[in-house]
C-alpha cells in the first residue's frame, strides 16, 4: 500500500472542523477542549495503525472518513442514542469496579482481591458487550488503551498518579494467570 492509502488527514480535517462548530459537544462528551486535542494528537501520532484498522473495517481510508464524516454530523443525537439508563448504570458500575481496582495502587496486583476485582470488571464487559469475550486479544486491547497516553491522562486524572499502568500490570496479570490458553 502506498502512504497515501495511510493518510487520515481529512478526517482529521472533519474533528478540527467539529471541535470548531460543535464546541458544545466537544466539552460535554470530552470534557474539555484540551481533552479532544489530546484525541486527535493521538490519532496523529497513530495514524498509520488506524488508517490499518480503517481499511480492514471499511474498506478504505475514504469509506472510513465518509463514516466518520457522518457520525460526527450527527453526533450529539448519536450520544443520546448510546446513553440509555441501561449503558449508564453500566458505567456506574465499570467506575465503581475501577474505584475498587485502584483504591490503594500498593496492594499487590497479584492478590486475590484484586484480581478478583479485574475479573468481575471483564465479566461485566463481557455480560454488557455483544462483541466483547475474555479471550487474549480483547484482554490485549484494553491494555493497549490504558498504555496509550490519552486514556492513561484521563485514568490518571481520575483515580491517581500511576493508576493507568497500575490497570495495565492488574490486566496482565489476570490475562498470564487466568486466561493462558488465549495469549
Amino acid at each position: 500500500m502506498s502512504f497515501k492509502e495511510f493518510d487520515l488527514s481529512d478526517y482529521i480535517a472533519a474533528l478540527e472542523d467539529f471541535k470548531t462548530n460543535s464546541t458544545d459537544d466537544v466539552i460535554k462528551y470530552w470534557g474539555n477542549i484540551k481533552n479532544f486535542d489530546m484525541f486527535i494528537q493521538k490519532i496523529k501520532d497513530d495514524e498509520t495503525e488506524i488508517a490499518k484498522l480503517a481499511i480492514q473495517q471499511f474498506g478504505s481510508i475514504e469509506k472510513y472518513t465518509e463514516a466518520m464524516k457522518h457520525n460526527l454530523e450527527h453526533f450529539s443525537e448519536l450520544m443520546e442514542t448510546q446513553l440509555t439508563d441501561e449503558v449508564k448504570e453500566i458505567g456506574k458500575q465499570s467506575d465503581l469496579l475501577y474505584d475498587k481496582l485502584t483504591a490503594d495502587l500498593s496492594e499487590d496486583i497479584s492478590s486475590s482481591k484484586i484480581q478478583s476485582i479485574v475479573h468481575e470488571l471483564f465479566q461485566l464487559i463481557q455480560k454488557n458487550s455483544t462483541n466483547a469475550s475474555l479471550d487474549g486479544s480483547y484482554v490485549h486491547a484494553l491494555i493497549d488503551a490504558y498504555s496509550s497516553n490519552y486514556i492513561k491522562g484521563m485514568a490518571d486524572s481520575k483515580y491517581g498518579k500511576g493508576a493507568s499502568d497500575y490497570i495495565v500490570k492488574a490486566f496482565r496479570y489476570y490475562l498470564e494467570n487466568n486466561a493462558p490458553e488465549n495469549h
